[in-house]
Parts: C-alpha cells; structure tokens; sequence
C-alpha cells in the first residue's frame, strides 16, 4: 500500500467519524454549552479533512488556506472548551490572555483570507503537509498554533488540576495528540524537504476522536444527558450503513473520488434526522412536564367528593394522546352499573353501562355491538370486584396497537382503581373526620401521591429491558456479590472500589426504593387495603421470599390480579430507579 492510499484512508475515515460525532452530540447534548464547543471542533476538523480528501483528485487553488483557517477554528475552540471545563474559571468575563487568543485567532484568519497564495506549491504538495514561506502569515499563523496548544495544556494543569481528576484525564490525554502535531505541522510550514501530513493528520484526528469520546463520557456520567451505551450502538448502526453504501458503491464501479462525497451525504442525512427525532422527543417531553405541573397546581386546590373527575378527565386525555387514540372512556362501578366518570368522543358522561358490557378479568377486546367506539378495555379490582374499567378507541396512526401500548393502558387502569378506591375510602369516612383527621390526611396524600402516579405512568415507561434487568436484581438481592456484577449497577452509576462494594450499594438503593413504595409506617392487618398493594408483593416476594400463593392469599385475589399487579410494582421501582439517576 502506498503513502498515498494510506493517507487517503486515514483522510476519509477521520472525515466520517468527525462528521458523525459532530451530529451525534449536537442530537444529545444540546443546549449544553460545552457540547456544543465540541461539536464546532468536530465540524472543523470534518470539512479539513474532506477538503484534504478531495484535492487528493482534484486540486483546488487555494484550499491549504482554508485547512489552515479550521485548523485555527478548531484550536480556539478546544481552547474554549478546555477553558469553561473547569468549575473555578470565570463563567461571563474572559481574562486577558484568553481574549488575547480570540483576537489573534481572529486576525491571523483575516491575514490567511487575503494572502491565500502564502502557501507555495500547493500541488505538488498533495501527500505533504502544506507550506509556507516565512512571512506574517506563517508567524501568525504558527505562533497562534502553539499559544493555542500551551493554553490548552494550561487550562487542563492549572491551580485547580482538572486535567488530572478521573473525568478530566481523558481530556487531557486527548490534548497532548494535537500538540505534538501542531509541534510536527509548524516546523514542516517552512522546512525542507516536504515533510508527509500523514503523521499529522493521524495525530490531529486522534486527539479529536478521544476528544469526542471525552465528551460523551462527560454527558454520560457528569451531564447524565445519555447513557453510555448510547454512542457504541449508534456510532455501530451508522457505520454498518455506511458500509452497505460503500459496497454498494463499489459494486456498482462509483468513482472513488466520490466517496467522500457519499459517506458525507450518508452521515448528513441520518444525521439530521436523529437530530430532528430527538427535537421532537424533547418537545413531548417538555409539552409533558408542562402538564404535569398543571396537574399539581391542580391538586394544590384540594378536590371535593366529585372532584376526583377532572383529574380522570385529564389523564384519560394524556392517555389517548400518548397512545394516538380515536376514543376513550373511563367508568366507575356504581351498583349493578357503571358510570361514564371521563369521556373522550365516545359515550356522554354520566352514562350507565350494564356491568355484563365491561365485566372481564384481563385487558380485552369489548363486543362490537355493545361499545363499537372502543377497541380495548382494561378492568380495575378491588380485592376480587371490580370497580372501574378504562377503554381506548382505535388508535389513528397504527393499525393496532402494540404490547407495550396495552401494558400502559393496564397500568393506567390499575391506577384508577387506586384513585377510585380511596376516594370512596374518604367518603365513608366524612362523618367520622373530627375523630381521624390524621387518618384522613394521610389518606388524602396518599390519593395525591396516586393521582400524581397516573401522569407519571403515560408520561413515563420505563424501557422493558431495563425493567427486566431491576427484576432479575430483585431476585438476586440477598447476593450481593452477584449484584455487584449485574449490569443494573453500571446503568444506575452505583461506584464502589470492589464489586462486592457495588453489590452493597446497589442492594441499599434497591431496598430503599422498596421502602418507597410504604404507604405507612405500620403495616394494617390482613385483608391488607389497596394501596399496599405494590409495596406487599415487592417486599414479601424478594426480601421475606414469601411464595406467590401466600401473598395471594393475604391481598384476597386471584392470580390474574396478582400478576398484573406485580407487573405494575416492577414497573414503578424501575421508573422511580430512572428517575433518580435522572439529571
């Protein structure tokens, strides 16, 4: 293999991996200011090495000028990023030196814009790092080259030695890669004979690449904006299409002074439709997050004995949204019927069902004739009757809907029927409030804590694999040298110096999380009542080893109700895990 298709190779892998980590963090780390330093570094580096790619075919007059101004642009903001990485340095005012630098950098681009031809036979120089005859431009150009590398090195080792903590480290180790090039790319600007850009080249996009790796730790494990195992299967996916594309390209005998031009388009497109996907993704959620504090606000104002229909009118709203549901109703059982309490372009509120048209013991498809405005529905018990049911229309956008929609629509039931039964718990007890008013309160937040739980169920779920993962530790809890290994503790950030002291950790965090779930301090008698439900299966299962058809028999239910309410409480410590690792 020539020098020439090794310095070719080495030019359009480093353009493709720069593009695609420019794009990928912009996606994930915005509007974090210091991932976005990152991303103006990459895109730099990314044109530099596709204009040094393409004039490998084809020269173009002119173009070292342009390598050199990204190599400057690239410099000042590593600079910058660098500088804003550590906690002592100014937020708002630059000190001298840094404004200093800005200035140069800024002025050494206006000098390389007008005296383009400062870099000398350029054509014969394809394979060579470019070169300069000694003028104002190559001092300029030079000087800023190294102050920008030495303030880098500073920034990193200064009094408060960030550059030697356990995050800053990488960056530090990725800085040391540029200096040395920019040592080697100064020093070849004037020397004779030509000296190879290769090395260069390989030294700017390894401090680069370990940059942006640097940057995504940060977001992992300072920033919590992604999970690490985030970058590896997306930078994999994006380079097994990449790769289909060349063969295809090589297939089909594509110029391969082209292919930069391809792998630039491939990486753009997919690029920004991840962007704009995860765009989307934050306005859900901020949209989300929006209505949840309606939904405190809402609380705030205390709810009266019917009262508890507008928080069901409004989540049942949530629901269809989340789902893209046509329809949807909420009923509560009154008798020997049930009451439309929430309606959503269906049936009118206040409308009696016959038991025999919702009656059903699991998620279901209702009889055509009977509610044709309604393709599931999903019943809420109460020991063994049952008391409310949720049904959702067709959904607009799917044909049907899928697993997870109805396991969400399960949990959203079991919810109501939460709601439900300590609402009517209240009622009985109105009469009685002058001698339980610390009954009454409790029961009262513990319908609050409730009703907040329904938002947070269609607003949030968590991922199935994860929830898996809480329950094989559930089932491992006892171990804790087999939690320290589990890969939960690398998902929630549990540290520890050994393993054994991860699995200690982790099973403290598991256990107070389960704890979470207490309604109260001490526990009531059997029959047990409703809210202790997803606490009592968690705790009796996996830390007293209780079997299941004892726990069954203590809550008074059958197995199908014991399943989903398991299912439930799995579901909810692995949210509550999440959200506590959320930033």
């Amino acid at each position: 293999m020539t020098l020439f298709d090794i310095t070719l190779s080495v030019d359009l892998i480093a353009m493709a991996i720069t593009l695609w980590m420019a794009f990928y963090l912009f996606a994930r780390g915005f509007p974090s200011k210091l991932t976005f330093r990152a991303v103006i570094l990459l895109l730099a580096l990314a044109v530099f090495f596709f204009s040094a790619y393409t004039n490998m075919f084809h020269l173009i007059p002119r173009t070292a000028a342009l390598r050199a101004g990204m190599l400057i642009i690239g410099l000042g903001t590593w600079y910058s990023l660098t500088y804003h990485l550590g906690e002592d340095h100014p937020r708002s005012i630059l000190n001298w030196k840094s404004l200093g630098l800005y200035i140069w950098g800024g002025l050494t681009l206006i000098v390389l814009a007008l005296n383009q031809d400062s870099f000398i036979v350029e054509r014969e120089n394809i394979l060579y790092v470019a070169r300069m005859g000694i003028g104002p431009p190559f001092l300029m150009h030079g000087l800023f080259q190294v102050a920008a590398c030495g303030g880098i090195l500073h920034n990193l080792l200064r009094e408060n030695q960030i550059g030697l903590t356990s995050q800053g480290r990488f960056f530090l180790i990725a800085s040391i890669f540029p200096t040395i090039g920019v040592v080697y790319g100064v020093l070849a600007l004037a020397l004779l004979p030509p000296m190879p850009r290769l090395l260069q080249d390989v030294l700017v996009f390894g401090g680069v690449f370990l940059m942006g790796i640097s940057v995504v730790r940060h977001q992992s494990l300072i920033e919590r904006r992604t999970s690490f195992q985030d970058f590896p299967l997306t930078s994999f996916a994006i380079l097994i299409i990449a790769l289909v594309y060349l063969w295809f390209s090589h297939r089909i005998n594509f110029a391969e002074e082209w292919t930069a031009h391809l792998v630039v388009l491939v990486i753009t497109t997919h690029g920004l439709y991840d962007f704009v996907r995860e765009f989307l993704e934050r306005q859900r959620f901020q949209k989300e997050s929006a209505f949840r504090k309606q939904w405190r606000n809402l609380e705030n104002e205390g709810m009266a004995e019917n009262a508890v229909r507008i928080p069901l009118q409004e989540g049942l709203e949530l629901l269809c949204q989340t789902l893209n549901a046509s329809s949807g109703i909420i009923a509560l059982r009154e008798g020997d019927e049930f009451l439309v309490a929430a309606s959503i372009s269906s049936m009118p509120l206040e409308y009696r069902l016959p038991i025999e048209w919702v009656a059903c013991e699991d998620i279901s498809q209702p009889n055509e004739k009977h509610l044709p405005f309604l393709s599931w529905i999903a019943p809420s018990f109460e020991g063994r009757t049952q008391i409310a049911v949720v049904g959702i229309g067709k959904s607009k956008t799917r044909v049907q809907y899928t697993g997870g929609d109805l396991d969400l629509l399960a949990e959203v039931a079991d919810q109501v029927g939460t709601i439900v039964s300590l609402n009517r718990g209240r009622r009985q007890e109105k009469e009685q409030i002058r001698q339980f008013v610390a009954e009454s309160e409790t029961k009262a937040t513990e319908l609050m804590s409730v009703a907040e739980e329904v938002i947070g169920t269609i607003e949030t779920t968590p991922d199935p694999n994860f929830i898996k993962t809480v329950e094989e530790s559930l089932r491992n809890l006892s171990d804790f040298i087999k939690l320290g290994q589990s890969s939960l503790a690398e998902q929630l950030g549990v540290e520890g110096k050994y393993h054994t002291d991860r699995g200690r950790h982790l099973q403290h965090l598991l256990m107070e999380a389960i704890n979470s779930l207490k309604p109260a301090e001490k526990r009531p008698s059997d029959p047990l009542p409703r809210v202790w439900y997803n606490y009592v299966v968690l705790y009796d299962a996996y830390v007293e080893g209780v079997p299941n058809r004892e726990i069954m028999a203590r809550l008074y239910i059958s197995e199908g109700t014991f399943n989903r309410t398991r299912r439930n409480a799995l579901r909810g410590l692995a949210r509550l895990l999440a959200e506590k690792t959320k930033p």
